[in-house]
């Protein structure tokens, strides 16, 4: 049985409490092309967030940051 984003990440919309549509802004290396990016060409895929980071809920168009999505989700 696979769990979910908030049993894994403990991670929920504090609008309307669903856990499957979370966006996060990260930061992530990319390599450059001529005519783009692709961040799995990139030697170093790292991708980092950080509570503060904006967070987004695409199913009810809530904003805020990941402490935010954490708190609802179940993180003190």
């Amino acid at each position: 049985m696979t769990q979910s984003v908030k049993e894994n990440w403990k991670m929920a919309c504090p609008k309307c409490g669903d856990c499957s549509r979370i966006d996060i802004s990260a930061n992530i290396w990319v390599r450059l092309f001529s005519d783009g990016t692709d961040p799995y060409e990139a030697i170093n895929q790292i991708h980092e967030w950080s509570d503060g980071s904006p967070a987004f809920c695409g199913t009810c168009d809530h904003r805020g940051t990941v402490a935010t999505f954490r708190k609802a989700g179940g993180r003190p």
